[in-house]
């Protein structure tokens, strides 16, 4: 935050020249930890001091709000998928392997093996 750029004072400063005359500072956090509590409010009044003519206002962080929820809930079942499909990719090259001599013998009960873990892969979709 004290590190990345833009600043909050260089954006205040760029939304100010832009012609706006109030920014809503809306910070990318879950929780109301020290960053929302001390450190923004801090960066904001320093900004304001810099840019009187400009109101500044912080809205709440994003919290744990349902959306949060479905968003991570849809990332996590993505997740799923993709090693799902890698799975698939892995036990169908085995597979076919059985007729190509450059895959080992051993891969294909490995593959054979892992084939009905793909069942609960194949009920996701």
């Amino acid at each position: 935050m004290e590190i990345a750029e833009p600043t909050i004072a260089q954006a205040v400063g760029r939304c100010m020249e832009a012609g706006a005359s109030r920014v809503v500072i809306a910070p990318y956090f879950l929780s109301r930890g020290r960053h929302i509590q001390e450190d923004i409010p801090a960066l904001v009044a320093a900004a304001q001091q810099q840019y009187p003519g400009i109101s500044c206002s912080i809205a709440e962080p994003i919290g744990i709000d349902p959306l949060m929820v479905q968003l991570i809930q849809s990332r996590v079942q993505a997740a799923l998928l993709k090693d799902c499909e890698a799975a698939a990719a892995l036990a169908g090259a085995a597979l076919a392997g059985a007729k190509d001599a450059a895959v080992p013998a051993a891969a294909v009960p490995a593959a054979a093996a892992a084939e009905p873990r793909m069942q609960p892969c194949q009920q996701q979709r």
